[in-house]
């Protein structure tokens, strides 16, 4: 009987995984990325914990008369930084953000995704081509390390070994507000 309900919310969880564009979520579009989120308090949350220190002034267009308008200054800022940061240039760079709640939805994507339990609160799955974040860890480290993992995904015809993959990412994470 567990194992039956336990197939069944993860069945209706991948529904809502595969399907972010139904129901009340809403979807932002910036020059790279299209951003998924289901609560605008998430979004809130979100732009709030992406806080961007002294690099606010470099942003283009300010940060915008909305939270919409700020999160994607913020976002197409931070992956330009990264492919700076990285000197990687992919050619029509476009992937997804899906904005979570709270790590345990993550958490709960990636079990979904990978049939693994991980302590993970951010992560890119390459295969959907999906960064998925909780907004309450949305720092400007954990959002550039995983843009990160996109940039050098899209940047080489054969994705490089996944510890390469990992150390340019931290170097992207590490460098990102220099």
């Amino acid at each position: 009987m567990n194992r039956f309900i336990h197939i069944c919310l993860c069945l209706l969880f991948g529904l809502l995984l595969f399907c972010p564009f139904s129901g009340s979520a809403a979807e932002l579009e910036t020059r790279f990325a299209t951003i998924t989120y289901s609560d605008l308090d998430d979004l809130r949350e979100f732009n709030d914990e992406l806080y961007m220190g002294r690099m606010s002034s470099r942003i283009r267009n300010g940060t915008g008369d909305s939270i919409e308008d700020e999160v994607i200054s913020k976002i197409d800022f931070i992956v330009e930084k990264v492919m700076s940061v990285l000197d990687m240039y992919p050619s029509g760079l476009k992937f997804s953000i899906v904005i979570r709640r709270d790590v345990k939805a993550v958490k709960l994507d990636f079990k979904t995704l990978y049939n693994m339990d991980v302590e993970y609160i951010a992560f890119y799955s390459p295969s959907k081509n999906i960064v998925f974040y909780s907004a309450d860890n949305a720092n400007i480290r954990v959002v550039a390390h995983e843009i990160g993992h996109v940039v050098v995904e899209h940047y080489f015809k054969i994705s490089p070994p996944q510890r390469i993959h990992e150390v340019l990412a931290q170097f992207a994470e590490q460098h990102v507000t220099d």
